[in-house]
């Protein structure tokens, strides 16, 4: 996987045309914050009912991006493949 985005913590990684993103925590130097995927043809509208489906709780209504804690409860970060962030 390419390095796409590169900040003092965060690392965006290419995958095809989407993207996995790892962000650091803050004063946390070995821990990740959360995770993030750029998924081509991004339908906020479909994983969020998905997510609902499942019971899932997820923050915010942007049609670009999103977070949700998985069943394991990790942060995980979903987007379109060119949502740029704040890298």
């Amino acid at each position: 996987m390419p390095l796409r985005q590169q900040s003092a913590t965060t690392h965006i990684l290419g995958v095809g045309k989407s993207f996995f993103g790892i962000e650091q925590g803050d004063n946390q130097p070995a821990s990740v914050n959360h995770y993030d995927f750029g998924i081509e043809n991004f339908d906020p509208d479909a994983i969020r009912a998905r997510l609902t489906e499942l019971n899932l709780k997820f923050s915010g209504t942007s049609q670009e991006s999103f977070k949700f804690n998985d069943p394991d409860g990790f942060l995980v970060q979903v987007n379109g493949p060119d949502y740029v962030g704040h890298v």
